[in-house]
């Protein structure tokens, strides 16, 4: 059993299919999504769309939250916040529909799924290293936490015997606990600019942090032509 673990889209298209298409090639037999679908990026709808087309288990992000009811962008700098509202003008019925119904977490035996944290998810704290990663694992009976949020990819430890940034490999050890971050699809902040993403081989106990190279340019142009804020195509290039 392969499963893909994707996470913080935010409307970027151009980046969702590049990840998908390296998941198909990796042979990917289920996609969890983390959530944040939605914010930032110019096609929120097709995101969406595509999102539940091949995942069976997808948790709402902050984004997601705010862009069916704005008390949840009250923290948003202005430049999410005109995001948001231009995402929650553009999104169907149907979709406002969906992103209601999406959980914060979920657990699955030993597996807890998150959008932010196991610490408190509903308030969304960021978990932006493997410091704060290990600290959050002590909120959680789990043996592996999977987050997004932060937009920083990383694999880490509780004790500290792991921690891999960005992009790399590593033997999942029974005797260990993990918090993995997987990164953001769709605006990374790590300073790489690709796409991130997980990829977890449960038959061979390894875990893959990801990336991949996507349209830029075109997703930058999208964000420009719908009148978002530039800023939020700038740092695509940037990754920060």
């Amino acid at each position: 059993m392969r499963i893909a673990i994707i996470s913080d889209i935010h409307g970027n298209l151009e980046a969702l299919q590049s990840v998908l298409e390296r998941c198909a090639g990796m042979h990917a037999d289920r996609v969890v999504c983390l959530g944040d679908m939605v914010g930032y990026g110019a096609d929120p709808n097709a995101c969406i769309a595509k999102v539940r087309a091949v995942a069976e288990t997808v948790l709402a992000g902050n984004h997601d939250r705010a862009a069916v009811s704005l008390r949840y962008a009250r923290n948003f700098n202005p430049a999410a916040l005109a995001a948001i509202r231009w995402t929650a003008a553009e999104l169907s019925k149907d979709h406002v529909a969906y992103l209601e119904g999406r959980p914060l977490t979920v657990q699955e035996d030993m597996v807890l799924y998150a959008h932010a944290s196991p610490d408190r998810p509903d308030t969304f704290p960021y978990i932006r290293c493997p410091n704060e990663g290990r600290m959050c694992l002590v909120h959680t009976n789990a043996r592996i936490c999977f987050v997004g949020h932060s937009h920083h990819a990383f694999i880490c430890s509780e004790g500290g015997d792991v921690e891999i940034l960005g992009e790399g490999s590593v033997k999942v050890e029974a005797s260990l606990r993990y918090l993995v971050n997987a990164g953001s699809v769709g605006q990374p902040r790590d300073r790489d600019p690709r796409a991130a993403f997980v990829m977890w081989d449960r038959a061979d106990d390894e875990m893959h942090l990801c990336r991949v190279c996507y349209d830029i340019s075109l997703a930058q142009a999208k964000i420009r032509d719908a009148g978002l804020p530039g800023i939020l195509a700038e740092r695509l290039a940037v990754g920060r």
